[in-house]
């Protein structure tokens, strides 16, 4: 079974989406700038400063939206390779 984890860095410009289709478990770090994070069902709205760390418990559908310029290294669970799934992480265009 693998028990590590995958690594990814993402740079967003101000207003800038990112999208993760399935947030469970996935460890969001923002490093620069600020971010807004919604997650579908679940009232809270989550702010992130630089420095400041978020780690989703559910299977939820998440939007992460730059509120200025904004870098996020985010962990994602490795799966056990017996497993077909994947983790995938889809970006959306900056909005004008």
């Amino acid at each position: 079974m693998n028990t590590g984890s995958s690594h990814y860095q993402v740079s967003l410009a101000h207003k800038g989406l990112f999208d993760i289709a399935d947030a469970a478990g996935v460890n969001l770090r923002c490093e620069e700038g600020s971010v807004w994070i919604t997650l579908d069902n679940d009232p809270r709205d989550i702010v992130l400063e630089a420095g400041e760390v978020f780690t989703a418990t559910e299977h939820r559908h998440a939007l992460v939206y730059a509120l200025a310029p904004a870098t996020l290294t985010l962990q994602a669970p490795s799966l056990p390779r017996a497993q077909p799934t994947r983790v995938s992480f889809g970006l959306r265009p900056a909005l004008a």
